[in-house]
């Protein structure tokens, strides 16, 4: 269920602060909040939702987009975005609360559930949004730079509009990942150059079968750590590492 908000802002002056004081008209966060059209979102956003009347309503529009804003900006996991919305007033404003309130807004786990409401074409939609609001309110701020009237220019490159809010996929580039994709890359190469000459000449050993398991071995404990074969008959541990399984010298 969705109880459509009200999408207009009430004035940085008007936020209520339990211990004195008032917000900068300055910050980036509220100068951010007048760029970005709220009311429009909360009408796409309002669609995603069944009109059954019962269940427990959802987050606003503004609280959802708003928080996978903050959490992009800030490069901060999903756990600390909420801490952060919880310590900063400016934070809670950006999100269209009507005063500063030291709890969370909402619990760290809703984040998976905005990034699924908010698709990609829907974050591209904003983000030209964004851009034209701020381009708009250049020209409030400076109305002798009014270019409307002025002849068309030509096209001289490509716009590429960040999406602040689209999670990428990466994963972490540790050592023992890199060094295993290059060997499973020239491992391929070989194969393919081996190719024309099959049943010409001997294809070189690339001892993979033991690279893919020292690999395994080592995967589970971290890439600088060593993994240990069973004592030799004198009771001494052999230590085995990844080099020495692909080394031609351990044939």
């Amino acid at each position: 269920m969705y109880r459509t908000n009200n999408p207009y802002q009430l004035e940085f002056e008007d936020f209520y602060l339990p211990f004195g004081g008032k917000l900068r008209s300055d910050n980036r966060w509220i100068i951010l909040s007048k760029q970005i059209p709220w009311q429009a979102i909360e009408q796409q956003y309002s669609a995603l939702f069944a009109d059954s009347g019962t269940g427990n309503p959802a987050k606003s529009a503004r609280v959802a987009l708003g928080a996978l804003i903050i959490k992009e900006r800030l490069g901060v996991t999903d756990r600390e975005t909420v801490e952060q919305i919880r310590e900063n007033p400016y934070l809670q404003y950006f999100l269209g609360l009507p005063e500063y309130k030291d709890e969370e807004p909402f619990h760290h786990s809703l984040m998976s559930h905005f990034r699924k409401r908010f698709d990609k074409d829907t974050l591209a939609t904003i983000n030209e949004s964004i851009v034209f609001n701020a381009r708009d309110e250049k020209k409030k701020d400076d109305p002798q730079d009014d270019s409307s009237n002025a002849p068309p220019t030509a096209n001289r490159g490509k716009l590429i509009v960040d999406a602040t809010c689209t999670p990428a996929d990466i994963t972490y580039p540790t050592d023992l990942k890199l060094l295993n994709e290059a060997r499973e890359k020239t491992e391929e190469m070989i194969d393919r150059m081996h190719e024309p000459l099959a049943g010409l000449k001997k294809k070189p050993r690339t001892y993979r079968q033991k690279a893919r398991k020292a690999t395994q071995g080592l995967s589970g404990r971290g890439e600088a750590e060593e993994t240990r074969s069973p004592k030799d008959p004198k009771g001494h541990s052999q230590t085995t590492w990844l080099s020495q399984a692909e080394s031609p010298h351990h044939r």
